[in-house]
């Protein structure tokens, strides 16, 4: 609405870092802090018996849990091409995700299970990953699936893509 993308294509600089860069708000800080504050008491009181294939499987969840919402945030830029007020849109999937998160998955039924699985992958560096760290199931691969996330970005990234060739400039 604003023309900023104007801004943003003319300079000699990536698209997608611009735009995912473009806000940074370090008022986040505090949640950050209070986020490694508590998982830094939560590692050692969980009970679980940290071998190298747990720590492995943790920091890979870790790393495909910002690859599938920095897509998710790409896919955010690439509909507001296409809608005037996309925020509302997303926040579905990125609050809703967060606040789905706090309880297994596997609660709200297969459809739901499927949905965060397939359509928007949460569950790949979420819940199946888990599985295996708190042993529910024995399957090591189960740690490998977060990079998936990372399969997710491509999809997403040419939806942005298609939304920079449609985009028509406001002409101010």
């Amino acid at each position: 609405k604003s023309g900023d993308l104007d801004r943003i294509l003319v300079r000699p600089r990536s698209e997608i870092f611009q735009v995912l860069t473009s806000n940074v708000d370090f008022t986040r800080l505090g949640r950050l802090s209070q986020a490694i504050l508590m998982f830094a008491y939560a590692i050692p009181a969980s009970g679980i018996a940290w071998t190298f294939d747990k720590i492995t499987a943790l920091v890979i969840m870790l790393i495909g849990g910002i690859a599938v919402f920095s897509a998710l945030f790409v896919l955010y830029a690439g509909i507001s091409f296409f809608t005037i007020e996309g925020l509302e849109f997303m926040n579905i999937f990125t609050d809703g995700s967060r606040e789905f998160g706090k309880y297994p998955l596997s609660i709200y039924g297969e459809g739901i299970l499927k949905f965060f699985t397939y359509v928007i992958p949460i569950a790949l560096f979420q819940y199946y990953p888990l599985l295996y760290l708190i042993g529910r199931s024995d399957d090591v691969l189960l740690i490998f699936l977060p990079l998936f996330g990372f399969v997710f970005m491509i999809p997403c990234y040419l939806f942005f893509k298609l939304g920079v060739r449609k985009y028509k400039s406001t002409g101010s």
